[in-house]
């Protein structure tokens, strides 16, 4: 016998309880509610500033400035606040090959 748990796009359990993150009783670690690393409108804004030219240094730089002012602002981080310039980089090779 074997118990088989599947996690949908969505980060839900099939009955509609969460996951993973700080709402999931059984997670294990607080960095857990951050995962996957980038949410879906973010990969849509990036693929957007790519088709309009921007390099993957100038929308990681414009990305860290207005990460600082949401930190100097005193709002709680969201798992966007953790992606890297090999996140960005690796949608640009994606929108490159035109996938």
């Amino acid at each position: 016998m074997a118990e088989i748990t599947i996690y949908h796009k969505a980060h839900t359990r099939i009955d509609g309880s969460f996951a993973h993150g700080e709402h999931d009783p059984e997670s294990i670690c607080r960095m857990s509610r951050y995962a996957p690393r980038m949410s879906q409108a973010l990969k849509d804004h990036i693929w957007a500033q790519l088709s309009l030219g921007y390099t993957t240094k100038q929308i990681y730089d414009k990305h860290k400035a207005i990460w600082w002012e949401r930190v100097n602002a005193g709002q709680s981080m969201t798992r966007d606040d953790f992606i890297r310039l090999q996140d960005i980089a690796y949608l640009d090779r994606k929108h490159k090959k035109g996938s």
